[in-house]
């Protein structure tokens, strides 16, 4: 393996003496204030440093090859720690065809389902999708066994077994899935909507007692001028050790753009169902608990008062969907200035004001962000 990547970069090197080498690096500093329950504010440090490579490996830039390294130092709970990371080694290829558009991938790279509520990580895999005016139909072979824990957070809920393929202080691997993924989908079905159907699969390797089998319905498009809508319905298997759960969830939400500033308004529901899992963390709480047995209305708003100034609010009211019992009500805000080309800044504050004390969360960060 060591010989192969070798090759590869030593390759990558020299066509780039032929072709033009794009590459540069970003660094993001995240200083924290955050408090948990009746706890005293505490403050903690990351610091995010990331290298990265694209080299053509053709005249017309068809063929691209794309690595990244990451280096994370993270002070929490007064300890330090440093991580790293090969979060990107793809190569990409995209050929036009007589109907439209074929593109293959494969390498480590971020793979998402089109509902962004199942699985939105990083993972090995080979990918390939052909594109026309009229569909778009891909499928996606991966396995998420050799990702880095402190990179990628996956959901751990309702696991047994000895899963751990290696470990260490900077690089430990998670959850060891087998991905199986399809989409389908018909770009302006009718009236400009957008109709599209996935089908995910996760099956638990080595060890790992889990499998999670995932069906998708997508509908997006505009309802008037201005107004659009947005809506997913996943329909799940969670097969456990001994247990087998069907469960489902359900989301839809309306975003109206003003003309005046970039302002944006946006209402959502989302409906978790008891047995739901996700296979990655993803969730619209501020707490970041992943969605499961949740019901979750949510508002929000945006806008650019300056090109360079972004700004948002965030409210969402959290109950537990088996019995619609409050659990707390959530708010968020963010600014964010591009001060330069390269230099940016945001503030970010946010709380979750739940019903027990001791599961209340307040968190408040400033983030400087310089790329070269």
């Amino acid at each position: 393996m060591k010989r192969v990547f070798t090759s590869i970069l030593i390759t990558a090197f020299i066509l780039g003496s032929v072709f033009a080498i794009d590459y540069g690096g970003l660094v993001i500093s995240d200083s924290t204030l955050k408090q948990n329950g009746t706890q005293k504010f505490v403050f903690a440090e990351q610091v995010d440093a990331s290298a990265y490579l694209k080299v053509p490996f053709s005249q017309d830039g068809s063929t691209v090859l794309s690595t990244e390294f990451a280096y994370r130092f993270q002070y929490d709970n007064s300890q330090a720690s440093n991580f790293i990371n090969l979060s990107l080694l793809k190569i990409n290829h995209t050929r036009a065809v007589s109907d439209g558009q074929m593109t293959i991938a494969g390498g480590r790279y971020i793979m998402a389902d089109g509902t962004g509520k199942i699985f939105n990580q990083t993972s090995d895999g080979l990918f390939a999708s052909h594109q026309t005016s009229t569909m778009v139909g891909s499928m996606y072979f991966g396995y998420t066994g050799l990702v880095n824990s402190f990179f990628t957070s996956m959901n751990v809920a309702g696991v047994t077994g000895e899963y751990t393929r290696f470990k260490s202080d900077m690089y430990t691997s998670t959850l060891p899935y087998l991905v199986v993924g399809a989409e389908f989908a018909l770009p302006n079905l009718f009236y400009q909507q957008n109709l599209s159907f996935g089908s995910w699969n996760f099956f638990g390797t080595q060890k790992l007692k889990s499998n999670k089998i995932y069906g998708t319905i997508s509908l997006n498009g505009p309802l008037m001028e201005n107004l659009y809508h947005n809506t997913h319905v996943v329909l799940a298997g969670i097969l456990g050790d001994r247990t087998t759960n069907f469960a489902g969830l359900a989301a839809s939400n309306l975003t109206y753009y003003f003309n005046y500033m970039g302002l944006a308004a946006n209402a959502g529901l989302t409906y978790a169902s008891k047995e739901f899992q996700t296979v990655t963390n993803i969730s619209g709480l501020v707490t970041g608990e992943s969605w499961s047995n949740l019901f979750v209305p949510t508002v929000s708003v945006s806008m650019l008062p300056l090109s360079a100034l972004y700004v948002a609010a965030e409210t969402n009211v959290a109950l537990r969907a088996d019995g619609m019992k409050y659990e707390g009500i959530g708010l968020a805000a963010v600014a964010s200035y591009q001060l330069f080309n390269d230099v940016a800044f945001s503030l970010n504050a946010s709380t979750f004001i739940a019903k027990e004390e001791a599961a209340r969360q307040t968190k408040i960060s400033l983030k400087a962000a310089i790329s070269f």
